[in-house]
């Protein structure tokens, strides 16, 4: 038997993708994975849930343009940067917003091996 926080409440896969992104909001957004009607970023910059933002992801040279609520975020764990300070790793669940879906579709049909 699971235990209540391991339970997976998606209602669809998500595919992992390893890709940059591009945000006034955050020095540093990676992500981590992308379904169907949402995407989860980790970067050093907390989100608040609730909060709508804008951001794109490089994919194949290009820019696509994604704009979401967040839904959830939490410390995932504190990293060293090279100057040897400590720095918080955040990461959040984004629901996309209606007109970022056919975004989320050009994210899902690229390679699985995308690096930027």
């Amino acid at each position: 038997m699971r235990d209540f926080d391991s339970f997976e409440r998606r209602r669809t896969d998500r595919r992992p993708l390893d890709v940059l992104g591009v945000a006034s909001f955050a020095a540093d957004l990676r992500i981590v994975n992308v379904g169907p009607r949402g995407i989860e970023i980790e970067t050093s910059d907390r989100l608040m849930v609730g909060a709508d933002y804008d951001f794109q992801v490089q994919v194949r040279g290009e820019l696509v343009p994604l704009r979401g609520t967040v839904v959830w975020s939490r410390l995932d764990r504190t990293a060293h940067t090279h100057a040897g300070e400590i720095k918080a790793i955040y990461r959040a669940g984004i629901e996309a917003a209606s007109a970022s879906i056919p975004s989320l579709e050009r994210l899902l049909e690229a390679p699985p091996a995308v690096q930027s």
